[in-house]
């Protein structure tokens, strides 16, 4: 398959995570009787991380690896993200069936070793590479790599039916911390640098190692702040402080890095993309400034307190900040003729996103005094809905330019 073709069947999978939201949002409010939310969830979810976002890191990351090493054979990815895609379906079709069985954890499995293998040679294949996206990449597959740990525990704790309550919420957030803080914000990052450098900003190389591994260290043992209800002593909370705000310093300087850079990017970039930049980063902003600020223990304990709250966040990264600049990326490829009604689509798409955003922020917020928001499900369906159509827009919109 041709990159135009893998990106735009990684747009549908997108539309698919959409209409699973949809479906769950409905069937907060009427009957499906058929249809198990706690499945719908798990599918969701899974399909959400596999079949859209991991699938669009892989084929935009050997598209970065055609353009960095062009004489390397690619015939490996595609049969790897083929797999992967293969197993992404599988889960949407075992976890709706009956949620977690010999079914959808070998769905899974199959997609986690199919992550080991994409490391694999990817490793191998930058190697000799001198190029700053390259450290970041490879942090985001190591995150991606030791994330299976979590995943691989709660298997076995469900099959062995050996489950104890604050090992298994670990082993679930130990998976989600290095997924969606590791892995897919430094691909996310990787590609923002290969970005700026196609647009003519460049970054040294002591910069960006220093900043590399100030976030590197503070995702690392960043992972204690998903386990502050654990009894944590008190050297190994200061340490959660310390890579905390290495991580926030990190992000600092990679802010400065984008404001010193708009110039190039008003150049070379057109105003929607430069918008959706800010978008996300907006997003990643907020996102670290609640990360710094769950070290205070009152507040870490209402965040996990509050279902509405931990709902907020993760859209609030996986949704707003993560997929809404990967959708960007794939736009920004010029794969794609950039049509009215791309754009149009792409306006309701983050209308979308933000008043879902909105909406579950103030669920939580409220959620404090425990008082519910009146209509607050039936506004969330009717959000769900406007992102589903958006995605549907762009993606019927994307046609390929023909020099692509």
């Amino acid at each position: 398959m041709s990159r135009t073709l893998w990106l735009k069947f990684s747009v549908f999978n997108f539309v698919l995570v959409a209409l699973l939201g949809v479906i769950m949002r409905y069937k907060i409010l009427f009957s499906l009787p058929f249809l198990d939310q706690k499945h719908l969830q798990e599918a969701h979810s899974h399909f959400a991380f596999y079949g859209w976002i991991t699938n669009v890191l892989y084929v935009l990351m050997v598209i970065y690896l055609s353009k960095a090493r062009p004489e390397i054979s690619l015939r490996k990815y595609n049969i790897l993200i083929i797999t992967n895609i293969i197993a992404s379906y599988a889960m949407i079709a075992t976890f709706i069936y009956g949620g977690y069985f010999w079914g959808s954890i070998a769905a899974s499995t199959v997609a986690l070793l199919t992550s080991f293998a994409f490391t694999f040679f990817f490793v191998i294949d930058v190697k000799n590479l001198r190029e700053a996206s390259k450290k970041w990449f490879l942090g985001g597959l190591f995150f991606a790599v030791i994330s299976s740990a979590g995943v691989f525990n709660l298997a076995y704790m469900k099959s062995s039916g050996n489950i104890t309550q604050d090992l298994y919420l670990a082993s679930e957030y130990f998976f989600l911390h290095f997924q969606y803080n590791g892995f897919f914000i430094f691909a996310c990052i990787g590609l923002l640098l290969y970005s700026l450098k196609e647009a003519g900003s460049l970054i040294s190389e002591k910069e960006n190692k220093l900043m590399f591994w100030l976030m590197f260290f503070g995702c690392l043992i960043g992972f204690g702040l998903s386990v502050l209800w654990l009894k944590l002593s008190m050297p190994v909370f200061a340490l959660i402080i310390l890579a905390s705000l290495a991580q926030t310093y990190g992000a600092v300087m990679l802010f400065r890095i984008v404001r010193r850079s708009w110039t190039h990017l008003i150049l070379k970039w057109s105003a929607v993309q430069r918008f959706v930049l800010i978008f996300a980063g907006f997003a990643f902003a907020v996102k670290i400034l609640l990360q710094l600020a769950s070290n205070v223990p009152a507040i870490s304990q209402f965040a996990f307190g509050f279902r509405n709250v931990v709902i907020a966040y993760l859209h609030l990264v996986l949704l707003m900040c993560i997929a809404t600049y990967l959708l960007s990326q794939v736009l920004a490829t010029n794969f794609f003729i950039i049509s009215r009604s791309l754009i149009t689509g792409l306006k309701l798409f983050l209308a979308g996103i933000f008043l879902n955003e909105l909406m579950l922020g103030l669920m939580g917020v409220f959620s404090i005094k425990y008082i519910a928001v009146p209509y607050a499900n039936h506004f969330l369906l009717v959000f769900s809905v406007l992102i589903f159509v958006a995605l549907f827009i762009i993606f019927v919109s994307m046609k390929k330019r023909q020099e692509a």
